[in-house]
């Protein structure tokens, strides 16, 4: 059992804990049980916030939601939000805007699809601009240099008096090995990229919603 050691599960949202950007039924009900068990929730997404809290109506059920691949705290019992970065520099945006490069500002990550990579890592350099971009499927999530889902967690653990090791992080995707790292224990389930695989302390025979619940009563409390 590794209840003693741990008090917050930190978990990725699409293909993890929902599919269809909906929670899974056994992914609430596992989650609402370690609640119950005493266990903190956070969601850490790539999401932005506002979009989010549209379609999971189960936010209030955690405790802390990382958006934004890390730029972005909310607390959704007192409704706080907390920016932890700036938009980027409006040099970068006018580039954007004059190579007619669709992109997606949000508080502060921009998103752009992948097949324009060449052209934005130039921008970036050329501008040198204290940005990096990470991965995620076919899009590049721009943010400030240093954040990332691993960093917006952390700012945040100083809220409930824990460190990092007493945190198990679930997740599926590129954008989620920084989650993952931080993490005192990582959680892969079974639909995630080989190379998260190889990295997760434990692996789901299961998928998304499902692996995390698979996880949940194995380890932490059993099914009721």
């Amino acid at each position: 059992m590794l209840k003693s050691q741990y008090r917050m599960l930190a978990t990725d949202y699409d293909s993890t804990i929902a599919n269809k950007r909906v929670i899974t039924p056994s992914a609430e009900k596992a989650l609402l049980q370690a609640k119950e068990a005493g266990f903190l929730l956070s969601i850490v997404t790539g999401r932005e916030l506002n979009n989010l809290l549209r379609i999971c109506p189960l936010i209030p059920m955690f405790d802390l939601i990382v958006a934004e691949n890390g730029a972005v705290l909310y607390s959704p019992s007192t409704g706080q939000i907390e920016l932890l970065g700036d938009p980027p520099a409006i040099e970068l945006i006018s580039q954007l805007m004059h190579h007619r490069i669709p992109f997606n500002q949000d508080r502060v990550m921009t998103t752009v699809e992948s097949c324009y990579k060449e052209k934005v890592v130039s921008f970036i350099d050329e501008l040198e601009l204290p940005l990096h971009i990470i991965y995620h499927s076919s899009w590049m999530l721009i943010l400030p240099l240093g954040v990332h889902k691993g960093y917006g967690l952390g700012k945040a653990l100083t809220r409930f008096n824990i460190t990092s090791d007493q945190v198990i992080g679930f997740g599926d995707a590129e954008n989620d090995f920084d989650l993952l790292e931080f993490c005192g224990f990582s959680v892969a389930v079974s639909n995630a990229l080989d190379e998260l695989k190889a990295k997760a302390d434990w692996v789901a025979s299961q998928e998304s919603g499902d692996g995390v619940a698979e996880f949940i009563w194995e380890f932490l409390i059993k099914e009721q």
